[in-house]
């Protein structure tokens, strides 16, 4: 009698026919850690292959394998199988690693993202804080504006890389337009600054209440940035 072939396909093809398509995969959580189990059995046996691969001469007594002949071959497929599986769960855990590196690092991106943005805000609001205040006269009937300017200047090459990186928030991203338009502005100017122009600067700054709404700002970041 020829000697029949030992099938060792899963009770359900259709869990084999899912694999090759994960697009296909149910919602239901219980049957997607199924698949995954059988995944990783599958590439354990694709992976050893040949190592697994039952011998011909095999039979089959009735309706079951014969225990003396089916025991010692299963204990084979596992062995072939644990090198694999364990380089399979490794690998895994490696991913694992990657990505929470890679979570903890985005965390500390964004934190120090968030710090910026709150140094900007809070020395957008001294400096707004400082022009407020009376100065010394440059010349006849001028202010003397010139450690403002140098700090609005500064300011404004900090906005753009600021608006470069990506704001953290549309609240922080609509401020410091406002704030740029204002530094613009200031920037364009002498250190000895017109009284009338100073007033009409002052009052563009208070209108858009650009003092206290910076100190917000940089408070709610920094908090978050913590």
């Amino acid at each position: 009698m020829k000697p029949e072939t030992i099938d060792l396909r899963p009770a359900d093809p259709e869990s084999f026919d899912l694999l090759e398509h994960p697009e296909l995969w149910p919602d239901d959580p219980a049957r997607q850690a199924e698949l995954a189990a059988l995944l990783e059995l599958h590439l354990g046996l694709v992976a050893h292959g040949r190592e697994i691969a039952p011998p011909s001469n095999i039979r089959r007594i009735g309706p079951r394998w014969h225990q003396g002949v089916w025991l010692p071959l299963a204990a084979a497929i596992l062995l072939a199988m644990i090198p694999t599986v364990i380089a399979l769960r490794h690998m895994k855990h490696i991913q694992d690693q990657s990505r929470d590196q890679a979570r903890i690092e985005l965390v500390a991106r964004n934190r120090a993202q968030e710090r910026l943005w709150a140094t900007f805000f809070q020395q957008s609001s001294d400096l707004l804080k400082d022009f407020q205040r009376r100065t010394s006269a440059c010349s006849k009937d001028k202010e003397d504006r010139s450690s403002e300017l140098l700090m609005a200047q500064t300011l404004l090459r900090a906005s753009h890389q600021l608006a470069a990186q990506g704001s953290p928030s549309p609240e922080a991203e609509a401020l410091r337009t406002d704030l740029h338009a204002w530094l613009t502005e200031f920037s364009l100017e002498d250190g000895c600054l017109d009284p009338d122009r100073a007033q009409e600067l002052r009052h563009l700054a208070e209108h858009r209440d650009l003092e206290d709404a910076s100190q917000r700002q940089a408070r709610v970041l920094d908090q978050g940035g913590r």
